[in-house]
């Protein structure tokens, strides 16, 4: 699984939680969006279907947050 698993056992991923409405879809978006503050680039699934199920952290970049 590419995702995250918590102490009490709850799974969220990408695939799966992205487009979620609730809790699970927010918090994968604050992950990307607060690896925005450190990484120079981070794509994600509303940046192209090959990152889908994954977020791509850059150290270079162009301050790229999709």
């Amino acid at each position: 699984m590419v995702g995250f698993q918590f102490e009490n056992g709850q799974q969220i991923s990408l695939i799966n939680d992205w487009d979620d409405a609730g809790n699970a879809g927010k918090f994968l978006r604050a992950a990307r969006d607060g690896a925005c503050d450190t990484f120079g680039n981070v794509l994600g699934p509303e940046y192209n279907a090959a990152h889908a199920d994954h977020f791509h952290l850059g150290m270079r970049g162009f301050r790229l947050c999709r």
